[in-house]
């Protein structure tokens, strides 16, 4: 069974960013061999952008083969020409049985079924939070390449109803498997190591951080707004908003907001994280605030409570699947509500103590080896066939 994994959205390109996609395409490379350990007859190949990091293809396992596209495919563009014309004949080469797209997007003309992943919908349901050309290529694509596939794996159920709707495509064909969390890596870290790194920082015990991409739908305006309100709300809290994460689309307001406000004393941007500290500010602040209007999934809250941090963010989209009771959730419109809810979460310790163990609980539920194991369930529903041999029935 030879099962060919696109991964070229892996890749790490200066300046280019590394979503959810990115951590996706990453850990099921190193995952999904282990989940088919019981399964000798299968070999996987994972097809990969040229610049992929060699952190990221940090894999020993006989079963996983790595394949490099012959030119890069961070644009649209260039990624049409690798994935529509040069991946099929890849595919008729390797003799594959199956094709698995991790990045929205499979060959549309595949000599072998194809299976799918969809993360959200943002460029059809919010059309002007993409740059006009990505837009324009993921409608088309993503559309073509779900209603072509044998199957679709959506990484939330919020995403799932998305795809059915939008797309036409038939729920039961959709498989709703959500991402995981690398415990090894996002966990509470030492007392005594969240006290040094506050001090190498220059933030105290009530800071409220954001991670994720800067663009319009992730609701960085009305973060800062209801920020402002909490300082003169309480003006004796010594606290700071800290913003990380890279440019993404239409940020330069963010810095216009922050200066509109006066907060440029208490307002940090901190640029790109890298994965080794991303555990370090999960676990030195105070609450995570993640007021997004629009996700598939939501990667960073998921990873912020897997190192025990209190999150507040928003009541819409796949938000209260990911977080459940264990977060606050408002209405990201809301801009006095949000500030509310960051004041209710700064000033009660106990609230913070309670958030903080909920979060712990229930980021366990969410693992790599749990979405490898769930989409290796998918390819069976793909190739029964190949359940049969493997179990020997």
């Amino acid at each position: 069974m030879n099962i060919v994994l696109g991964a070229y959205l892996l890749s790490g390109a200066p300046g280019y960013r590394q979503a959810g996609v990115h951590r996706y395409a990453q850990y099921l490379l190193r995952e999904i061999p282990k989940a088919a350990a019981h399964h000798p007859e299968a070999h996987f190949t994972a097809l990969i952008s040229p610049t992929a990091a060699p952190k990221d293809l940090s894999i020993s396992n006989f079963q996983l083969s790595i394949l490099t596209a012959s030119r890069t495919t961070e644009q649209p563009f260039s990624r049409i020409i690798v994935e529509q014309v040069k991946t099929p004949r890849v595919l008729r080469r390797l003799e594959a049985d199956l094709y698995h797209g991790l990045g929205f997007v499979a060959p549309l003309r595949a000599p072998c079924p194809t299976v799918v992943t969809v993360f959200d919908l943002s460029f059809a349901t919010q059309p002007g939070t993409h740059k006009p050309m990505n837009r324009i290529y993921l409608s088309l694509f993503t559309r073509w390449s779900c209603r072509r596939a044998a199957r679709v794996i959506a990484i939330s159920e919020w995403t799932k109803r998305d795809v059915a709707q939008h797309f036409g495509v038939a729920p039961d064909k959709i498989d709703a498997i959500p991402l995981g969390v690398d415990h090894d890596l996002f966990k509470p870290q030492p007392p005594e190591a969240v006290a040094a790194f506050r001090t190498q920082q220059g933030i105290g015990d009530h800071a409220v951080l954001y991670l994720g991409s800067l663009e319009p739908r992730k609701n960085l305006l009305r973060l800062i707004e209801a920020f402002s309100q909490l300082k003169t709300k309480d003006s004796e809290l010594k606290t700071q908003l800290i913003i990380g994460g890279s440019p993404a689309w239409k940020y330069d307001e963010v810095f216009v907001r922050i200066r509109q406000l006066g907060l440029e004393d208490h307002v940090r941007l901190i640029g790109r994280v890298s994965d080794e500290d991303l555990p370090k500010w999960y676990s030195a602040c105070a609450v995570m605030a993640y007021p997004s209007l629009y996700e598939g999934f939501g990667l960073p809250p998921l990873e912020a409570m897997a190192c025990g941090a209190p999150v507040v963010t928003s009541n819409v989209t796949s938000l209260p699947e990911v977080v459940g009771d264990a977060g606050i959730t408002v209405d990201p419109t809301d801009v006095r509500a949000l500030a509310e809810a960051l004041h209710c979460v700064l000033n009660d310790e106990a609230l913070r103590a309670e958030l903080r163990a909920k979060s712990l609980a229930r980021a366990a539920r969410f693992t790599w080896q749990r979405t490898a194991a769930q989409t290796i369930a998918c390819y069976f529903k793909v190739a029964p066939g190949w359940r049969k041999r493997s179990t020997g029935s």
